[in-house]
């Protein structure tokens, strides 16, 4: 197992300067509404099922055994995604389905359907014996993801892999965090012979981040900046907010989290300058 951590760090390392833009699948979405209100800054926030969508590498760190489900609408209401998902100890999984409505082939023709359901297993595995002179934890994780597109009568399927590693410093109270993530390693969709296979949206998302008690802040830097910050006013009650600068635009997300008990709810709104906000709903419980 050490040597599979190992080789996944060296292939993130040797990543880095690879980007390439393709098929967007539902995982690329980033459905959950937790991260969505620190404006999808979460690659070194990342905890439990959120790490399948931001860095698997932070399953290394402590959480109960927990089940999410979250919703996004976008365009208002055009385009939407179901997440379900789970986490225990070091490993997760999930299931998310992307749903785009009707597209027309042209003005006032048939609307053809178009959807997408994946299905994501992701591990980690803690790196010991680093000789550094700090009190370092590093873990390195994978994600295996498998989706199956439908568009009109074509169906296609295809798998893909994502590394990412997440390093930790604990100064008394304090955490500091700093993460990198590889996503959408593979061959694409193929829809047939007759239809070019499409390529997946790779990419690369470097993040640091700051965790104290009450507060918590993340960067992240992917395709374009995005910065989050949180803050808990009591243990059951969190207010979030965020802002991405990617594609020449610049998109904001507050965000609402609760908690009683076992049970968990989230709520996040996402601004964009040309398109309708979006909303993600979250609701989760641990055990």
């Amino acid at each position: 197992m050490r040597k599979a951590g190992w080789a996944i760090l060296a292939v993130l390392v040797v990543g880095i300067g690879v980007w390439a833009h393709g098929l967007v699948n539902p995982f690329d979405l980033e459905p959950s509404a937790r991260a969505a209100g620190y404006g999808g800054a979460f690659c070194g926030l990342a905890e439990g099922s959120d790490a399948l969508l931001y860095n698997p590498g932070a399953l290394i760190l402590p959480h109960r055994p927990e089940f999410s489900s979250d919703y996004m609408s976008q365009l208002g209401g055009l385009s939407s995604v179901v997440w379900l998902a789970g986490a225990s100890g070091n490993w997760a999984g999930a299931i998310a389905y992307l749903s785009a409505g009707g597209i027309e082939t042209e003005p006032g023709g048939d609307a053809l359907a178009f959807n997408q359901v994946g299905v994501a297993l992701a591990g980690a595995w803690e790196l010991g014996g680093l000789p550094l002179p700090l009190p370092l934890r590093l873990g390195v994780g994978a994600t295996l993801r498998y989706v199956r597109a439908q568009l009109a009568d074509k169906a296609g399927s295809g798998l893909s892999l994502g590394l990412g590693a997440l390093g930790i410093v604990d100064v008394g109270a304090a955490s500091f965090r700093v993460g990198i993530a590889m996503d959408d390693l593979g061959f694409g969709i193929g829809f047939g012979e007759d239809v070019p296979r499409e390529a997946w949206s790779v990419g690369i998302r470097l993040g640091a981040a700051l965790v104290l008690p009450n507060f918590k802040l993340d960067m992240d830097y992917g395709g374009g900046l995005r910065f989050g910050l949180g803050f808990s006013f009591n243990p059951a009650f969190e207010l979030r907010a965020g802002i991405a600068l990617e594609g020449g635009m610049t998109r904001f997300a507050l965000g609402l989290g609760f908690g009683w008990r076992s049970f968990t709810l989230d709520y996040a709104l996402i601004t964009h300058p040309l398109l309708p906000s979006s909303h993600r709903f979250g609701f989760g419980f641990s055990f």
